[in-house]
């Protein structure tokens, strides 16, 4: 510690130190922080956030059936398919969950790829009951060969009988060295470490644990999380923030928050679902207040490379005008000529 009170480098006992001390290695820190960002491979997530980087705690969330886990799992298998090492904990799904839905991607996409007259007919629950073998059979081996080369830095964990936060922690202190992703889906499968009946307080204790781990092992976490029940009284076109499901610690904690929700409109084909996806918080840009529609593909289970934007307005999504897009926007395309493949 410098003695001189005029040093303006000078350090003290508790811990504060002079700005001009700690810039110094700010601009190699950031560069190498530049260097290590992640992408979601969801155009409009990529576009505003620019990409998930270290020590981020990204939360998304969404209605019972909406397609959070989807969502989670397609941003997963996108970063194993370039040879991040993912780690994930499916903590709602049954065995074998997270595998039976990437091989299910992987045969629709090989079934449209090569023009098979039985494509159409490709759904997941028929798929699941084994009732599409007859004709997506021969696809099997050639899915399994693509998982293997493809995918083999992608983990899965499933939960037993019990699983509390101190069971996560143990589990991601195993793991993160060897980790650029960690995925919890989802929150609310965290079983109460003290069996009290105060969730709300049980599910703060837990997130802080979450983040706690996250700022210490500087690898970034993905956390799926519930919604409340929707007020069907209310006049609202996207869920809010304050919408999560629990505790507000759950969104105080979280670096972005990321929500999606079927869009009340007609889609162009049958396999397609319109879909919003909204950004409520974003430590470092702040919400950019607009709501993107981009087109779900219930075939591959895959979104569309564009989407549209617009604002919530008197209850209703209207896009916005020509003028009003963002420079950021990249792959915005008006609603009328959103690509419906």
């Amino acid at each position: 510690m410098s003695e001189d009170p005029k040093d303006p480098f000078a350090t003290s006992m508790d811990g504060f130190q002079s700005m001009p001390t700690r810039v110094f290695g700010e601009l190699e820190d950031r560069v190498d922080r530049g260097k290590k960002r992640l992408k979601f491979y969801i155009s409009f997530l990529d576009d505003y956030l620019r990409g998930i980087l270290p020590h981020d705690l990204v939360l998304i969330g969404a209605y019972s059936g909406i397609g959070k886990t989807q969502l989670a799992l397609s941003i997963a298998i996108a970063n194993a398919g370039q040879k991040r090492r993912v780690h994930y904990f499916a903590l709602e799904a049954e065995p074998r969950e997270l595998e039976r839905r990437t091989k299910y991607q992987i045969i629709s996409r090989l079934l449209f790829k090569n023009n098979h007259p039985c494509r159409e007919r490709m759904n997941y629950t028929d798929w699941l009951l084994g009732d599409c073998e007859e004709f997506c059979a021969e696809f099997n081996q050639q899915a399994n060969q693509q998982m293997l080369e493809l995918l083999s830095s992608m983990h899965t964990y499933y939960r037993g009988a019990k699983f509390t936060s101190s069971d996560l922690q143990k589990s991601i202190e195993l793991v993160y060295r060897d980790s650029d992703l960690i995925f919890v889906d989802h929150l609310h499968y965290i079983d109460n470490e003290k069996n009290d009946d105060n969730e709300a307080k049980a599910l703060g204790e837990t997130v802080k644990t979450i983040r706690d781990v996250s700022l210490r092992i500087g690898v970034p976490i993905v956390l799926v999380a519930h919604l409340r029940k929707r007020d069907q009284r209310g006049k609202q076109v996207v869920a809010q923030l304050e919408d999560f499901h629990g505790s507000s610690n759950v969104t105080k904690i979280s670096t972005q928050a990321i929500i999606i929700e079927r869009a009340p409109m007609p889609p162009d084909k049958w396999w397609l679902s319109p879909t919003f996806i909204t950004i409520p918080k974003d430590r470092r840009s702040g919400s950019p207040n607009l709501i993107a529609m981009s087109n779900f593909d219930l075939r591959n289970r895959m979104y569309s490379p564009n989407y549209a934007l617009g604002r919530a307005e008197h209850g209703e999504w209207t896009p916005v005008g020509v003028g009003d897009v963002p420079s950021w926007a990249h792959h915005h395309k008006p609603l009328q000529v959103e690509e419906t493949r």
